[in-house]
């Protein structure tokens, strides 16, 4: 049997943890890898917006994910889509080698990335 004095502090201890922002893992996302080069990563674009996996009205010009306005954010905000809408499995963020996972919110402005 523990002393009471230990059983509070253990109780009190795991009330504290649960209400720590690093302590809860809010998501993972797949975005492009830092490595991917621009022929990869306008390939990605081509097949996710031109056949209809993902909706990339928020990329194009006046939507909420076109600032900044380049190739590495854009891919990856329709990437974490595909892979969100799609399973969330290693094999829906693979793109030929180039999508990596990350696990802090990618998230900026009002382009919000889906979890």
């Amino acid at each position: 049997m523990w002393p009471p004095l230990i059983l509070i502090f253990l109780i009190l201890s795991i009330v504290s943890i649960n209400h720590l922002p690093l302590a809860r893992a809010r998501g993972q996302w797949c975005v492009v890898s830092p490595s991917a080069t621009d022929a990869q990563m306008q390939a990605n674009i081509d097949w996710l917006c031109g056949h209809g996996h993902v909706d990339c009205i928020p990329i194009k010009p006046d939507g909420p994910c076109f600032e900044p306005d380049n190739l590495r954010s854009h891919v990856s905000f329709v990437m974490n889509q595909y892979y969100q809408y799609n399973g969330k499995t290693e094999k829906a963020c693979y793109f030929s080698n180039t999508g990596i996972f990350v696990f802090k919110d990618p998230s900026y402005g009002h382009c919000e990335y889906d979890y």
